[in-house]
């Protein structure tokens, strides 16, 4: 009895060590003064993952369905927003003009959220036609998603400045661990006041509802912006042309293989695009609760999965992890694709299988940008990356779009299972992640072989 108290006290004491070093002590120091800048940056973290998914995802889906959006018009506003997106090519001819950014930075974030909060949500109200109010909404879509390409690289330069490179892995590690769960609280909450004005015949209204509470929290966010310190960036001095903006980064080879993986994992992800939400909405006949109900098993997979994931990490890398995850991830897309009103159990597998391979390709991504980027001019770089993620984003969405298009109430029967095309796109999907596998291997082992070569070379 005795040694079980000592064994017990023993296993609490680490418990109680391991949750500080993993929540705290990894990143937060009183003596670090950049700390209280991560604790700001965390929080609006936070707060800007909440927005995106309380007016984005399957509440987006129900705004499009209730403004009666066909499936090319779905397909269509994903692709106006991953083109505005390719925009940040642009953003350092204007951003590296300016030693001091903050408040540029922070007022355009706020203008986004006005516009994408409030303007877009109260658009079905406009004393406006059926086809005028699609429009605005494609042209309101265009302009946040041209405010998000030109703050997009100036805000990640801006942020990391508080983020040095000893503490960014367990850093990354404590946002993706903890995340994925405030979001599906928050998500979870949501569905349930959108189905409790849905039962009530006023399903516009909950959207409405969950669009002012964004509001709320896009202004603390915005808040918390001005208050992140801005250091000095670090510059060459020497001007630069738009071509620059291609060839720097091209001319870098190393770099040049990290942009590859997004262009990759972009491209095959986004092919399914809104379709499989729609079809789960519409077609399957799902509650908004019972999809976000599902999505809440990220909460305990998140703090399970996140310290295995962190330790693959810091084993493995960046890329070898993503080799690792998005194979595995690729099964999810085959369950949605299994997945109808007879077969729903195969939603929350699939789901399941989703969170936890996307903890750790999430991880993976969250310092892919920044390996081996120079410390002049890395808006450039940042600008870029970003740039070539959202072609694949866009190449992705355009394949999709075309794809459901061309399979019109076409079905196919696979082990006499009976699929319409919104569920046989997320198979296609899951084929082109395979094969995306393939291209981040060959960028890994590139990778490999680099850090060797340097190595001899210090030797």
């Amino acid at each position: 009895m005795v040694n079980r108290r000592v064994d017990l006290s023993t296993a609490g004491r680490r418990l109680v060590s391991w949750l500080k070093l993993t929540f705290v002590s990894s990143w937060y120091s009183t003596n670090d003064p950049t700390s209280k800048d991560r604790v700001r940056h965390l929080t609006c973290n936070y707060t800007a993952n909440i927005v995106a998914n309380l007016v984005g995802g399957t509440f987006w889906t129900g705004l499009l369905l209730l403004l009666n959006a066909d499936d090319s018009f779905i397909g269509t506003t994903t692709m106006i927003s991953t083109s505005a997106n390719m925009l940040q090519l642009l953003s350092p001819l204007i951003l590296e003009r300016f030693p001091k950014r903050r408040r540029l930075l922070s007022t355009l974030r706020g203008i986004q959220y006005l516009i994408n909060i409030l303007f877009i949500g109260l658009i079905p109200l406009f004393p406006v036609g059926h086809q005028a109010k699609l429009t605005i909404l494609g042209l309101s879509i265009l302009v946040v998603n041209l405010i998000v390409a030109f703050n997009g690289p100036g805000i990640s330069i801006w942020h990391i400045q508080s983020i040095p490179e000893r503490v960014r892995k367990n850093y990354f590690s404590l946002i993706t661990m903890t995340n994925s769960a405030v979001v599906a609280l928050f998500n979870l909450l949501g569905s349930r006041a959108v189905d409790w004005f849905k039962a009530r015949g006023m399903e516009y209204q909950g959207l409405m509802a969950l669009r002012l509470f964004a509001l709320a929290l896009g202004a603390l966010e915005i808040y918390l912006y001005f208050h992140i310190t801005e250091h000095p960036y670090e510059q060459t001095g020497e001007k630069f042309t738009l071509k620059d903006i291609f060839t720097k980064p091209l001319k870098n080879k190393s770099y040049r293989l990290t942009v590859l993986c997004p262009v990759l994992w972009n491209f095959a992800a986004n092919i399914p695009g809104q379709y499989h939400a729609v079809y789960m909405l519409r077609d399957v006949g799902v509650s908004y609760s019972y999809v976000m109900l599902v999505s809440t098993m990220s909460i305990p997979i998140s703090f399970l999965f996140a310290p295995f994931w962190t330790r693959i990490l810091k084993k493995l890398n960046w890329f070898r992890t993503l080799a690792v995850a998005i194979p595995l991830y690729s099964l999810c897309f085959f369950g949605y694709a299994f997945t109808s009103k007879s077969t729903l159990f195969m939603y929350p597998i699939s789901v399941f299988i989703a969170n936890v391979m996307a903890i750790g390709i999430n991880m993976s991504f969250t310092g892919l940008p920044y390996d081996h980027i120079p410390p002049q001019n890395s808006t450039i770089f940042i600008a870029f990356y970003s740039t070539m993620a959202n072609l694949g984003a866009l190449l992705g969405v355009t394949t999709g779009k075309y794809f459901i298009l061309g399979t019109a109430d076409r079905t196919i029967s696979i082990l006499g299972f009976d699929m319409c095309n919104k569920q046989y796109i997320v198979a296609f999907a899951g084929i082109m992640l395979w094969l995306a596998t393939i291209g981040v291997a060959y960028v890994e082992r590139k990778k490999r072989a680099e850090k060797r070569a340097d190595e001899e070379e210090t030797e």
